[in-house]
């Protein structure tokens, strides 16, 4: 095989081209301007974004449905409104009385007299056989201190008194 055949170019071969000026980017005393003649490839200012009316994709989706503030810090028990637990079981044993409850996630816990349930800082105050008793304190629209007390049914009997 011959050397002289087999010519690889080298960079002296490929031919260099001088930057020219066109007409747009001369100025009047004839120094060169950066002008850019494509007006596709500027900026437009004119479009804007408005997210109104749209979902943000990145907020939690219970605060997206109304179900109240959503607040990461805080247990899952009191995440969940008091009305949107089941109460799964109730179960006796030398330490008195648990109960089981699942929240709308499908997710279980125990509770006993003491823990803090629900958005409205709800202290079950009672485990029964039949149920849990949560109290709330709460102030109403006229700023006087209020206590609601929470009944939550094991099984609720059909046509009980």
């Amino acid at each position: 095989m011959r050397q002289d055949s087999l010519k690889v170019p080298s960079l002296n071969d490929v031919p260099r081209h001088a930057p020219s000026s066109t007409p747009a980017e001369t100025a009047v005393d004839g120094s060169s301007q950066s002008v850019p003649s494509n007006p596709t490839l500027e900026p437009m200012s004119t479009h804007s974004y408005d997210p109104s009316g749209r979902r943000d994709p990145f907020a939690p989706v219970l605060q997206q449905l109304g179900l109240g503030p959503f607040d990461p810090t805080l247990p899952p028990l009191q995440r969940v409104g008091l009305t949107e637990m089941n109460l799964i079981a109730v179960i006796w044993g030398a330490y008195g009385y648990t109960a089981m409850v699942q929240t709308p996630d499908g997710n279980g816990y125990t509770v006993r007299r003491g823990t803090r349930v629900g958005p409205n800082n709800g202290v079950v105050s009672a485990v029964t056989e039949k149920g849990i008793v949560v109290q709330e304190r709460f102030t109403d629209v006229y700023g006087s201190k209020q206590e609601r007390e929470y009944v939550k049914l094991l099984h609720p009997k059909e046509g009980a008194e």
